[in-house]
């Protein structure tokens, strides 16, 4: 208790200071004049995967890819103000993914075949892919695009050249970690929105058991790689979430809880923001009364700030009594336009910390 009253103390002493945006602490993509919206949601789970890792690739060079997957994405897409065009769906199963291939086939030079059983060849084949312009793709999927769209790529077929997990990821450490960045690593369950920004950013991804000795050792052996430390940031969400807190952060690895993240790497291309606000006002004290400050949780990560929070603030009877709503510093630098559209939102009754 002693702990939560001095951190509310600070914020409430830090209440009107403006929050100045980081600079380089995350992945920027480039930003595109226009963007091509797909629409996924109706596809299978393994479409989705594929269809978030071509994103995030397409996304690589130019942020023009915008993926619809749950019901709001697209009126968070119309708040940016980003000028879009929805690309005319094909007919049959796997739309999304079939569709944006179909725009984008020219660009995909590999195909890497992992096994669904194998976690390890997902990751793998989702890193070596962000790294040699592929995509990962199981082999029902492969055959599918290339027997439609005729393509012609190189296949590489990881599904049995790693026994486990451990093997899996010290090849990738040998052969993927000195090509990805040391901004950013992903501790993901893979079938998660953020991989799109995993790909864009060419971080190295993993999903190893926190609570597991020999896991737990291998994820170390990933955190002390030379290169990360201070200004490196895990994203996604550990098998722990406590404790994949209390093992990066003696690397100097800040943790950064963003697993249903979507779109990551398109809204990563816009700018920066300051945000500023109005000092916090000291209320007087009548005796008799009790006072209580009220504020939403878990704003501390970018999911909730993009799903709960953000759906919370869309409650008619939000503003009618004070609270305040904490939300994550990283999106000064990962997601401004949703920022932005909580300050357009605020009430006389809002703070935001």
């Amino acid at each position: 208790m002693k702990t939560k009253f001095i951190l509310c103390f600070a914020l409430v002493l830090l209440a009107g200071w403006p929050a100045f945006a980081a600079s380089g602490l995350f992945p920027k993509m480039p930003a595109a004049a226009n963007v091509y919206v797909v629409n996924i949601h109706k596809d299978s789970r393994d479409a989705w995967m594929t269809a978030w890792a071509l994103q995030g690739l397409i996304n690589q060079t130019s942020a023009e890819v915008y993926v619809l997957f749950r019901p709001f994405d697209l009126e968070q897409l119309k708040d940016s103000g980003k000028p879009f065009e929805k690309l005319k769906p094909l007919a049959g199963n796997d739309t999304g993914l079939r569709t944006l291939f179909q725009k984008y086939q020219g660009q995909v030079k590999k195909m890497f075949i992992y096994d669904p059983d194998k976690d390890w060849t997902w990751y793998l084949a989702l890193m070596s892919g962000a790294q040699q312009d592929g995509i990962p793709v199981t082999e029902s999927i492969k055959d599918e695009l290339i027997s439609e769209f005729g393509w012609k790529g190189e296949v590489i077929d990881f599904r049995n050249r790693w026994s486990n997990r451990i093997e899996a990821y010290n090849w990738a450490l040998k052969n993927l970690m000195p090509q990805c960045t040391k901004k950013v690593i992903f501790a993901l369950k893979k079938d998660m929105p953020l991989d799109d920004y995993a790909v864009a950013s060419k971080g190295f991804v993993f999903w190893l058991d926190f609570g597991k000795p020999d896991e737990q050792a291998e994820i170390k052996k990933i955190f002390s790689t030379k290169g990360y430390g201070v200004g490196t940031s895990l994203m996604g969400y550990g098998s722990n979430g406590d404790q994949a807190n209390e093992t990066s952060n003696p690397y100097g690895i800040g943790y950064v809880v963003s697993d249903y993240y979507s779109n990551g790497s398109f809204w990563s291309s816009f700018p920066n923001k300051t945000y500023t606000q109005a000092p916090g006002k000291a209320v007087k004290a009548e005796p008799g009364k009790i006072y209580a400050c009220i504020c939403w949780s878990d704003g501390d990560n970018i999911q909730f700030d993009q799903n709960p929070i953000y759906h919370l603030w869309h409650d008619p009877a939000r503003g009618t009594i004070p609270v305040a709503t904490p939300l994550a510093p990283a999106l000064q630098e990962l997601n401004s336009p949703l920022l932005d559209w909580y300050y357009s939102k605020m009430t006389t009754n809002d703070e935001l910390m």
